[in-house]
């Protein structure tokens, strides 16, 4: 499960940066202000059906989405960085535990 929240936290970065950048996610997930960090909303729920999906029906990435990835992953190589970014966003310590992030959130993020 810790793969999962840790993955989870990149995840947000790059959904809350595209949003920032190019004003739409490139999920559409949802996230919440959990205790430990930003966190994907009910992410337990949504295990099964990621396991589960079938890559091969996802549509590529566009140059952009691309960009964003590669900006999120070095700007946090190693996972003790992305973990204390996130903990220090004010985006998410201001937010009641389980309150969701909106995504008119992202452009007050700090570490990217």
């Amino acid at each position: 499960m810790i793969r999962c929240s840790l993955a989870a936290k990149y995840l947000w970065y790059a959904d809350m940066i595209a949003h920032r950048d190019t004003g739409q996610s490139m999920t559409g997930a949802t996230y919440a202000a959990l205790p430990l960090a930003p966190q994907l909303n009910n992410y337990r729920e949504q295990i099964e059906d990621i396991v589960n999906s079938d890559p091969s029906t996802a549509e590529p990435l566009s140059p952009e989405e691309k960009r964003i990835l590669s900006r999120v992953a070095l700007r946090f190589p190693r996972e003790q960085l992305i973990l204390k970014a996130a903990h220090g966003e004010p985006v998410w310590k201001r937010k009641p535990k389980g309150q969701l992030i909106p995504y008119t959130d992202s452009g007050e993020l700090t570490a990217l």
